[in-house]
């Protein structure tokens, strides 16, 4: 079964996913997986008033489109 690409971001969601990636990157950094990806679902949260479930979603998808759209940037932490 082939592997889909991670889904692309729309402009409503373009904002929770520029906050949930560098907040992850930066949490990554000396933390659990789980502190780190919890770091991302509170940066979605902070921008979308999603569930948990929802927000925890959003922030895969977009650690997804990063790490295979824009590798160099993600290893860095940085973003803007």
């Amino acid at each position: 079964m082939p592997v889909e690409p991670p889904p692309i971001p729309t402009e409503d969601r373009k904002p929770a996913w520029r906050a949930a990636v560098p907040g992850l990157a930066r949490e990554a950094r000396g933390a659990s997986d789980h502190a780190a990806h919890m770091a991302a679902v509170a940066a979605v949260q902070a921008v979308m008033p999603l569930p948990y479930e929802e927000a925890s979603a959003e922030a895969v998808n977009a650690v997804a489109y990063a790490t295979r759209h824009h590798a160099e940037w993600f290893r860095r932490g940085i973003g803007s």
